[in-house]
């Protein structure tokens, strides 16, 4: 009875509008109301609990260092050097866009972060070579969902906090679906160059090639100094987080002189502001998955499951199904956080590494940003670039459906995800 009582009052929450920390906030408590065995004194403390992990600390610290390369320069430079290294291949600025992604996904962890400060540049310079404006839009999306797939990634603290999986294993099992979805898309767009006719640079000269590496050397140490101080333990995950902020503002204020003291100021006030919206979430679904484990919901659906689906094939194709359509109409934060305690009892039982799964979980996460009728990706792409929503998400189908294809290699090729933390020791 209390299993129903807290799936319809949070369905009825939702419907109605109700912002969803707090529909998940009441929904528990109303269910401790009725009696679950959980006491009242456990509110106050499992959500001081779901925002003091160390690992939540992350977020906040991603977040600026996205805004702050957005603002200091950072961005430019990368995407000026990675025009120079791989301008002059067909297709030209679609290819552009995507290293350019890869290698900023390297230092802030967020998909909208991406198309919020790289976008700007990318669709300007590629109008201006003779792209179509759709086209730019729809490469610009596309591109910006590695972000949260190659470490750092936020995205995958919310999954590592909720979970208890390991946030340093989680990052290197990124990087290697990260390239395929960055490989499968410049396939995509070598097709459409030769198909369209797309203009490309000429092959750059060498004092120009060594001017992009000056210019972006700084900036491409970012990603580097990060899994290099991963991998050797100089600091954690959570620590690197930091140690992007400090190198960005670096960069910013002493060796650019982009950031002044004004523009910092506001940046934090933006990241206090967003940062709190996602740790009211966590908060609240910390509450409710204790009371989701007190009604006994995901022993209820592995019996289910159980029961009607014995292929672990059959399972993760279901599983890819189901978190599309969630993908489709809630905040990535807030569906992993609701979802996660459900899942892993049924994860688990089918022997499939929390790892992988945490992987396959933000794939999903990442591509409902791309679908109506609240992809985040594609209303940012969309303001950015001045087109109409309903537009974007129409001409998006074919950039979908190879990113798609990314989402089923990692899903039933588990080593695509895996090999890389195994060869180093994070996981056995």
């Amino acid at each position: 009875m209390s299993g129903i009582i807290l799936v319809v009052s949070l369905a009825v929450l939702f419907l109605i509008g109700v912002p969803v920390a707090f529909s998940m906030g009441l929904s528990s408590v109303l269910t401790m109301a009725v009696d679950t065995g959980v006491r009242w004194g456990t509110i106050v403390q499992q959500y001081i609990n779901g925002i003091s992990s160390f690992t939540v600390l992350a977020i906040p610290l991603f977040i600026l260092a996205g805004k702050v390369m957005n603002v200091g320069g950072i961005t430019d430079r990368l995407f000026g050097f990675a025009r120079t290294l791989v301008g002059w291949l067909p297709g030209g600025l679609g290819h552009v866009n995507v290293v350019a992604s890869v290698i900023f996904s390297g230092m802030s962890g967020s998909a909208v972060a991406d198309v919020g400060g790289l976008g700007i540049i990318e669709i300007k310079a590629m109008d201006d070579a003779g792209f179509d404006h759709d086209t730019s839009c729809c490469i610009t999306a596309a591109s910006s969902c590695i972000g949260p797939i190659i470490p750092p990634s936020i995205t995958m603290v919310v999954y590592a906090a909720v979970s208890g999986t390991s946030a340093g294993a989680l990052f290197m099992a990124g990087i290697v679906p990260g390239l395929c979805m960055a490989l499968l898309l410049m396939a995509m767009i070598l097709g459409f160059a030769i198909f369209r006719k797309y203009p490309r640079d000429p092959f750059p000269s060498l004092p120009k090639i060594g001017r992009a590496l000056v210019d972006g050397f700084f900036p491409l140490l970012a990603p580097v100094i990060i899994l290099l101080g991963i991998y050797t333990g100089v600091f954690t995950p959570t620590e690197s987080a930091a140690v992007v902020v400090a190198y960005s503002l670096f960069l910013g204020v002493a060796v650019y002189r982009a950031l002044t003291l004004r523009q910092f100021w506001q940046l934090v006030k933006e990241t206090v502001a967003e940062s709190a919206h996602i740790g009211i979430i966590l908060a609240a679904a910390t509450l409710f998955g204790t009371v989701i484990v007190k009604t006994m919901i995901p022993q209820k659906l592995l019996t289910i499951v159980s029961a009607s689906i014995h292929s672990k094939f059959v399972f993760l194709l279901v599983i890819n199904v189901f978190l599309l359509i969630v993908g489709m109409f809630m905040e990535s934060a807030a569906a992993i956080t609701i979802l996660t305690p459900i899942m892993m009892p049924m994860v688990m039982a089918f022997h499939i590494n929390p790892v992988h799964f945490g992987i396959i979980l933000t794939l999903n996460m990442v591509l409902g940003g791309l679908t109506p009728p609240f992809g985040i990706i594609n209303l940012v792409c969309a303001r950015v670039g001045r087109i109409p929503f309903g537009r974007l998400c129409k001409r998006m189908v074919p950039w979908f459906g190879c990113l798609l294809l990314s989402l089923l290699l990692v899903t039933f090729i588990p080593a695509l995800s895996l090999w890389l933390p195994r060869a180093i020791g994070l996981i056995a």
